[in-house]
Formats: C-alpha cells, sequence, structure tokens
C-alpha cells in the first residue's frame, strides 16, 4: 500500500516538474491555451488512474475499448447472417418455383401434346421439417388450334379465373398425373382456360 502511494506521489511530482517546464518553454501566444487544457488534461488523468486501480485490480482502456469494439461487430455480423440467410431462403424458394414451373411444364408437353400449358407454382419453405412444401399449382391451358379473337373485358372483380376453371375430361386427366407424378393432392392444383 505504501509502495502505490509512494509511485502515485512520484508520478503526480514528475508531471508537475513536466507540465511547469512546457509552460515555461511555450511564448505567450493562442497555441497556450490549448496546451494548457492538454496538460491539465494529463495531470487529472494521473490524478486519477490509482482510484481506477483500486476499484479494478487489472484495469487497462485498451481491453475495454477492445471488448466494446467486438460486442459492435459480433451484433453487426449477426444481423448481416441473419439478412444473408433471408435472402438466400427467398432466391432458392424462388429457384424451386422456377424449376417446379419447368419440370411440369415439360412433363405435360410430354404427355399431353395437344396442349400449351403456362404454370404458376406457389411454395414455401418449412424450417421445422426442412423441406419444401408445395401450396398451389395453377395452370392455364391454351389449346394449340388457332382460335377466333374473342372480345374483350376487363373484370376487376376476379371471378374470372374462377369461371374459367375447367372440369372436362382433359383437365381431370391432368390433375391425376401430376398428383401422381408430384406425389402432391389434387386439391392444390387449379386448370384454367386461357
Amino acid at each position: 500500500m505504501m509502495e502505490s502511494l509512494k509511485a502515485w506521489v512520484i508520478n503526480i511530482s514528475s508531471v508537475v516538474l513536466f507540465i511547469t517546464a512546457v509552460e515555461m518553454i511555450l511564448p505567450d501566444n493562442s497555441l497556450k491555451k490549448y496546451s494548457k487544457f492538454v496538460l491539465g488534461l494529463i495531470l487529472i488523468s494521473v490524478l486519477i488512474n490509482p482510484v481506477i486501480k483500486i476499484f479494478d485490480k487489472k484495469f487497462d482502456i485498451n481491453v475495454y475499448s477492445n471488448n466494446i469494439s467486438k460486442a459492435m461487430d459480433e451484433e453487426e455480423y449477426k444481423n448481416n447472417i441473419q439478412e444473408y440467410k433471408d435472402k438466400a431462403l427467398k432466391n432458392t424458394i424462388n429457384t424451386f418455383q422456377a424449376n417446379l414451373e419447368g419440370i411440369i411444364e415439360e412433363k405435360i408437353k410430354e404427355n399431353f401434346s395437344d396442349v400449351n400449358p403456362k404454370i404458376n407454382v406457389k411454395a414455401e419453405f418449412d424450417s421445422k421439417e426442412n423441406k419444401f412444401n408445395i401450396k398451389s399449382i395453377d395452370i392455364g391451358i391454351k389449346d394449340k388450334k388457332v382460335q377466333k379473337v374473342k372480345k374483350v373485358q376487363v373484370n376487376i372483380s376476379g371471378k374470372e379465373k374462377e369461371d374459367k376453371v375447367l372440369k372436362d375430361q382433359l383437365s381431370i386427366d391432368i390433375k391425376e398425373y401430376l398428383s401422381k407424378e408430384l406425389k402432391v393432392p389434387k386439391n392444390i392444383i387449379t386448370i384454367y382456360k386461357i
């Protein structure tokens, strides 16, 4: 205890002598007030240093600043990882839907040659089971035959798709085929006329 008190008094004395020497050397101009401020900060740090060491034996300002910067970097890293995961999952779902649409279109054209389909698939990823779930498969069918031009009607209510849902033998065959091939229930497959 006496050794640390002796070292503290010696530090204060040497800093005061240093400050006095610097003040005597400095000329009287606007720089002198700034230098006095800086020298005062040095003296305050020398005075406060033992008090801080009493409370924390392992006090080191560099350790604290490094810990703070690490904590901030880790938080930013966690946010970036979550954002990256969300973006990657969204891209994976979009790719899965596009690939499935291509496969369905290819299978329909292979087995039902007189049909020109337009496919729209909605899917989501189930993170608990770690698999994709197909929510709906909408298939628009257009005959390859040349058709006469129909009168254009704009429908705001959205009933047009419901009105054009096909229930003929071709659509039933397509539903059964896709249900069997993709191992999905028939009720998520909707076939309508374009």
